[in-house]
């Protein structure tokens, strides 16, 4: 690596490559030259302790050698098989998965592996409609399912739909023609801190418990006729949209889709493999789904992975058919020693218990932030994922109003997430979000108390300057 022409580099990134999320005159050249653990190291010995976690998916941290080494051996093995036949990492990550981690739960069919969450969810998508013969999902607001067709038409981040934007903060976003299918309708998101529904949590439930944002839902699907609706989708945590949900809302969800004969698809991609301090989200709950979509921490990301998990009356039903579907890379041989060796490394270092203790220390850590800067609106979590929500006063005033609404046409400058992520570098530390104002926090479900430490450090620096601003802006208000 050492011999690495990094100006080079820089010029063939930036004449060859086609940006996201900035044109290319906003566009700068950030290198990486290697990965270790929590960190990214740049070119010069810059070592970036990272908070993002890349895209909250790199569970058993960066260079795992114990994955490493298992790719380095199938290679020795494999080229490439596809999905029709098999190859004994396929059928071992099934195992792994289906009785090592799942075993317990009385749930699970069986198992389909593709290459992305994207098209985890589109399989997903397939699947109940098919099953249930309906047309119809629910989805909910600041839901994030990935970017293809399907996937796309699920995810409700103005933002981050696959569509374009200009600089000019007076432009409208073009979003992609055709991509919208009509046949997705939108149920309110459980943000308790600015209700969709204009409650307030604690006197917004009715005489059975039930909670108004789950009652609209039920509504909402009886209206549109359950008997056309095949599935309700939702991310436990909302991980783009970064919303945890009242403790209530999942079991009565799950509650609401029996009640209504539609499947509920769990989509685990972001909180699977230990991130929460549980193997899946949905466990923390007491609540068991009929689909499970998953990545990223399927393989720790160290080769793209995905995988869907479906209840044993599903997969009794896809068996009595011949399924035409194909994906080139499902169940590439490589991927799947990749899944093998992250798994057996999970259980064999006990990471997923690391990850609930690790949880109890980042919340005391995060809390006693809130308690000194009034910018700290709300920490919520759990394991190694976490959301600190950004405001400017004591009524929880966003600093950027659309929220989770906004496009990128906004100057991104201005975003809080931005200001921390900007003031958090001077200290070492990369940390920020995907909706304007919400951090939201990942790491390995290892990582050192010492790097806890010096991110908490980071923040608390970060935030002493947002304070300040914030204070600046209520002057300026005052004497107006």
């Amino acid at each position: 690596m050492t011999n690495i022409d990094w100006k080079k580099v820089e010029e063939w990134d930036n004449k060859y490559i086609l940006r996201t999320f900035a044109t290319q005159d906003e566009y700068q050249t950030v290198p990486i030259e290697s990965t270790e653990g929590d960190y990214l190291i740049m070119p010069d010995g810059t070592r970036l302790l990272d908070l993002f976690n890349q895209l909250y998916c790199v569970n058993t941290g960066q260079k795992n050698k114990k994955i490493n080494d298992a790719i380095k051996d199938a290679l020795d093995r494999y080229g490439f098989v596809w999905d029709a036949y098999t190859s004994d990492y396929k059928a071992k990550a099934a195992k792994l998965i289906m009785e090592d981690i799942l075993g317990k739960e009385s749930w699970p069919g069986k198992i389909r592996f593709v290459s992305t969450g994207s098209e985890a969810n589109e399989t997903a998508l397939f699947i109940a409609r098919l099953y249930k013969n309906r047309p119809n999902v629910i989805t909910r607001e600041h839901a994030f399912h990935g970017w293809t067709r399907g996937a796309s038409s699920l995810t409700r981040i103005k933002g981050v739909r696959s569509g374009i934007t200009e600089t000019n903060p007076d432009s409208e976003q073009r979003h992609i023609p055709g991509q919208q299918d009509g046949v997705v309708a939108v149920a309110p998101s459980p943000n308790c801190l600015r209700c969709p529904l204009s409650h307030t949590y604690g006197s917004c439930h009715d005489e059975t418990g039930e909670l108004a944002c789950v009652t609209y839902t039920r509504r909402m699907i009886e209206n549109q006729g359950p008997e056309q609706v095949a599935a309700m989708v939702t991310e436990i945590t909302q991980g783009a949209g970064s919303i945890m949900p009242p403790k209530e809302y999942i079991p009565q969800i799950r509650k609401l889709t029996k009640d209504l004969d539609i499947l509920w698809i769990v989509d685990e991609v972001l909180t699977g493999f230990g991130r929460t301090g549980k193997w899946f989200n949905y466990q923390h709950y007491g609540v068991t789904p009929d689909i499970v979509t998953m990545a990223k921490g399927l393989s720790s990301s160290t080769i793209p992975a995905g995988a869907v998990v479906v209840n044993k009356e599903i997969a009794e039903f896809m068996d009595q058919f011949r399924w035409e579907t194909v994906s080139t890379y499902s169940g590439h041989p490589i991927a799947m020693a990749a899944v093998c060796a992250n798994i057996e490394y999970m259980i064999e270092e006990n990471l997923v218990e690391k990850a609930k203790e690790t949880g109890k220390y980042f919340e005391k850590k995060l809390l006693e932030l809130k308690d000194k800067h009034p910018t700290v609106g709300l920490v919520a979590g759990a394991g190694v994922l976490w959301i600190v929500e950004l405001v400017k006063d004591e009524k929880n005033t966003p600093f950027i109003k659309l929220d989770r609404n906004t496009s990128h046409e906004a100057d991104p400058s201005t975003y809080p997430i931005n200001i921390i992520n900007s003031k958090a570098l001077e200290k070492g530390v990369l940390i920020g979000g995907f909706v304007p104002n919400t951090l939201r926090i990942g790491t390995s479900l290892d990582i050192s108390k010492e790097d806890i430490d010096k991110a908490i450090d980071a923040l608390d620096y970060a935030l002493d300057h947002l304070d300040k601003l914030a204070a600046q802006v209520q002057e300026q208000k005052a004497l107006v």
